[in-house]
Order: C-alpha cells, then structure tokens, then sequence
C-alpha cells in the first residue's frame, strides 16, 4: 500500500502547529474546531491554541497529573472538559480507541495509542527519553514522532551519567554558597527529586507557579524531601540561612543572574560536547535534556518497527533529515508533515 493510501486510510494529518488530527475525531496536541483534544503534557508547545480548544468547550483528555499541572501553568481549571486518563486505559472517541502509555519525559507525560475499529493502529510517541526504560516502545502500524533532535549530530554521549553529573556538581556548588537552578516547567520536579536520590540534602526553595506544581506531583508519588515557598516564612528564613538550592523557570535566568554570591545552573538539551561547562563566573550550564537524542530516536524507531513512520515536522527542524536517515537505515517507509 502506498504512503498515500494509508494516510487517507487511517485519515491523519498535521497541521500548522504540530497538532495531530486522527480519523476526524481527536486532535493530540494542537486545536481544530469540533475535535476532542488529547494533551501528552504541559509544555507549550504542546499545548498551542489551548485557550480556543477550551473557548469552544472541547474536551481535553489527558493523565491526572497534565490535567491539574494545566490549572497552574494555563491557568485554567474546568473538571467539566477534564476527561482523566490513566496509563493503559482506554477511552472512545468517535469510532476509534485513546489509550495512554507511559513515557519519561516530564511527570504525567503520556504517549497516544490510538485504535480503530479495523485494528488499525496509530501511536504518537509525544517527547520521551529512556527508550525501554520507562518509556514503552509502542508497536502500531503507523508512528508519529516529533524528532526533536533528529539530526545525526545531536548526540549526548553522557547521558546515562548526566544525573549523577549534575548532583555532584549541585553539592559541589553548595559547599560555596547558595544555588540557583533554571529548567522548564516539570523539568523542576523531576531534578528535585533527581538530586534528593543522589545525595543533596540541602532544602529547596521554589517560586510560586513551581511550588504548586510541586505539592500536586507529591499528590502522585513524586518525593521532594524538604522545600519552602520563597514567599513563606521559613521560605525566607532558609534564604538568610546562605545554604539553598532555590529552582525557577528557565526565563528567569537574565533578571537573576547577576547575584554573585550565587552559582547559576541552567539545564540545556542542547548541549553536546560537554557534561556540564562553565559560561560565567559563577554560571553553570548542564547537559539535562528531557529528550532522547539522535541515537535514541533511532533505537525506538528501530524497535517499533512500523509500517509508516510520520515525522511531525512543526516541532523539529531536521524532520526530512531524520526521516531520509530512518528510510534508508532501518528500511522503513517514511512521510514528514
């Protein structure tokens, strides 16, 4: 069957930003009028056009976790479009099945399967790192992949060791002074509780948006050890202490930075040559990246061995480039939209 035939098959199209569009019915991570919506997690480019999806009053599908984090980063709570789902539950949507599976991204970060009444089957992988190692490897006829760093070139040979690599330098740091650590939203928790199982018992301090999404991860088993509001009582009491890792968003880097009693680490992914390197005087950058680079792009393609693989291209610049390389080393049909 041609690629042609089985797109207008199974009905799947892209559109202008990185939405998904499954059988006429469901739309993953994007908006289009009158279609139910799935959110795989709460960074923003995932969550495009949120406002008008919840305007026109769809329903937004998406794991426990996602669904609350939307009420502090959106800033919109409405358990009326809410529809909860668990990993490796279902959920019908017209003709055709939803049913989450787990990847490691950021906490409550699910990838899509979705079923027809044929047995056709579509996956969406959404971001995912740890291919076989918490994040399952889905095997449909046809996977969609965004290929962030879908270029040969965007490889992190220290990623298995990164974490230990960032808490031994956090430790480091913290027998100097305080320390400040940038990362995007769901970034946070996962480093929090990255660094309390690698050994910093210094407390955390957190702004108000990270804060929250923090007391609703403990609600779902995540484990931060102490942390204070930067605004409570002891929150302040732990900054006049001298002995903190305090943890905001990466846009607060510029109006922070220019403490020089503090050490500065901002996490990147797009950093390859190194596991950490020094970028100012007392400014850090490391390596952490929530995204599997090209070699494990290229691994789980390898083990869902589709029939078709769909490169959304709206969220990643090399798309053709990883697709020609998919075609013509794993021998597998590819398309970009």
């Amino acid at each position: 069957m041609s690629t042609e035939s089985i797109l207008q098959k199974a009905s799947i199209k892209v559109n202008d930003h990185g939405g998904i569009l499954v059988n006429d019915a469901v739309v993953i991570d994007g908006h289009e009028d009158f279609h139910e919506r799935v959110v795989t997690h709460v960074h923003s480019d995932h969550t495009t056009r949120l406002s008008e999806s919840i305007r026109r009053r769809q329903k937004i599908i998406g794991t426990p976790l996602t669904l609350e984090w939307l009420s502090v980063v959106a800033g919109f709570n409405d358990p009326s479009l809410f529809v909860p789902l668990n990993y490796d539950q279902s959920y019908r949507v017209g003709d055709v099945k939803v049913v989450f599976k787990r990847a490691v991204h950021i906490p409550g970060t699910a990838q899509v399967l979705v079923e027809y009444e044929d047995s056709t089957t579509v996956g969406y992988t959404s971001d995912f790192k740890k291919v076989g190692r918490g994040t399952d490897v889905l095997q449909p006829e046809i996977l969609i992949i965004d290929a962030v760093y879908g270029h040969p070139s965007y490889v992190r040979e220290f990623d298995d060791f990164i974490e230990t690599v960032l808490a031994d330098l956090i430790n480091e740091l913290l027998s100097k002074g305080p320390v400040h650590l940038y990362a995007y939203y769901g970034k946070v928790q996962e480093v929090m509780q990255v660094l309390r199982e690698r050994g910093v018992i210094a407390p955390f301090v957190l702004s108000h948006k990270q804060y929250s999404l923090s007391k609703i991860a403990e609600k779902y088993g995540m484990r931060f050890g102490e942390y204070f509001h930067v605004n409570s009582r002891e929150g302040m009491e732990v900054v006049r202490s001298g002995w903190y890792v305090y943890l905001t968003h990466s846009t607060s880097y510029s109006r922070l930075a220019g403490n020089d009693r503090v050490s500065h680490v901002t996490l990147s992914g797009w950093e390859f040559t190194k596991p950490y390197r020094k970028i100012g005087s007392n400014s850090y950058l490391v390596a952490f990246s929530d995204h599997s680079d090209f070699r494990g792009l290229v691994e789980y393609v390898g083990l869902s061995k589709p029939k078709l693989l769909i490169v959304n291209n709206a969220r990643s610049s090399q798309g053709k480039v990883f697709a020609d390389y998919v075609a013509s080393k794993l021998n597998i049909k590819t398309v970009v939209l």
